[in-house]
């Protein structure tokens, strides 16, 4: 039996969604070195959640997109645990952002602070949104990936007891490959 050749919806969508995940991992980590060698912020909580979201990201795209089935995909119980470790992560890593400039903010002496902000803001500015970002996608992500768990739970198995990959509800590799 053959799969089709045009790659499932759900496949593709997913895929889309693994990419803008590590767009937004990329640019907040980009962000996050350029307020270090600037102004020498060291969020390293937020540095951690946008390389474990490259990882996770990296490796569950390189599973959908390998057409020659060198490289397993990782399970979506796996899935599920990569993207619950990175929201898990990301959140307390928004109020370390919210928090960084109390520090800065502070007067060393009696006159009032400047109400200038400070060159940081729009880079701080740019961290949190990202981070919401990461954090909503993330939820998605992750139902995502338990949906896709129970139906793997739910699929018949063979005699040898392997799932079967044909009804995998998440397809992107080419349908020229034959079981």
């Amino acid at each position: 039996m053959t799969r089709p050749r045009v790659p499932r919806a759900s496949a593709i969508a997913g895929a889309i969604a693994r990419v803008l995940g590590m767009g937004a991992s990329v640019v907040l980590l980009a962000n996050l070195i350029y307020e270090s060698v600037n102004w020498g912020k060291t969020l390293a909580l937020s540095v951690t959640v946008a390389v474990i979201a490259l990882v996770v990201d990296g490796s569950e795209l390189m599973g959908l997109l390998d057409s020659t089935r060198t490289i397993s995909r990782v399970s979506p119980a796996c899935v599920v645990c990569g993207d619950l470790l990175v929201l898990c992560l990301a959140i307390p890593s928004i109020f370390l952002i919210m928090l960084s400039n109390s520090n800065n903010d502070a007067p060393d002496s009696d006159p009032p602070p400047d109400p200038d902000p400070g060159p940081w803001a729009s880079t701080d500015f740019l961290s949190l949104s990202v981070t919401f970002a990461i954090c909503g996608l993330r939820v998605l992500l992750m139902t995502w990936s338990f949906v896709v768990c129970c139906r793997v739970i739910k699929q018949p198995r063979r005699r040898d007891g392997e799932v079967s990959s044909v009804d995998s509800p998440s397809e992107l590799q080419d349908a020229s490959h034959t079981r």
